[in-house]
């Protein structure tokens, strides 16, 4: 009878286990200024800073901007898109991009379609406080198989001050 209740306890457990789907793999995280190749796109994070503004925005900022200058190419052999990215902070939240923008041709818009072999080059743009985040980037160009990882930005983006060399020493 023993051996009957544990059964009975077991199975729904295992039932509830697999109903939880596999576990998440996690993402690899890569620093600021590397090329990183997710599914057909290459990233590239030029640069990321913080401004006060964000010019053309219809709505002035309730935080910092982080303007993130990004690269980015289609090493596939077809037209692809690339979506809308998020950060993600430090403490998990999540943090879309700027939408509501005019006149900035430097920012990537809405619409981001890259021909074969096509890099671009733009800006995003994030109303955030200042911290350290993540940013998400992703190649959703084939339903099943989603790619994505993450590239560092640090709270700070002063350089490192430099240290004069000792020299006679």
């Amino acid at each position: 009878m023993q051996f009957l209740n544990r059964r009975a306890l077991l199975a729904p457990m295992l039932l509830l286990l697999g109903a939880c789907g596999p576990r998440a793999v996690p993402l690899a995280t890569h620093p600021l200024g590397a090329k990183i190749q997710v599914g057909k796109l290459v990233y590239h994070v030029v640069e990321a800073e913080w401004r006060g503004e964000i010019p053309g925005a219809k709505n002035p900022p309730r935080n910092r901007v982080l303007q993130v200058t990004l690269s980015v190419t289609n090493s596939g052999s077809k037209e692809l898109s690339f979506p809308m990215l998020r950060l993600i902070g430090a403490d998990s939240a999540e943090h879309g991009e700027v939408a509501e923008i005019e006149d900035n041709p430097r920012w990537f818009g809405l619409l981001r379609r890259l021909n074969p072999a096509l890099t671009e080059n733009g800006i995003l743009y994030f109303d955030v406080p200042v911290g350290a985040y993540k940013l998400e980037i992703v190649d959703n160009s084939d339903a099943d198989r989603e790619e994505s990882a993450y590239i560092e930005i640090p709270a700070s983006l002063a350089p490192p001050p430099v240290v004069p060399s000792k020299t006679g020493e």
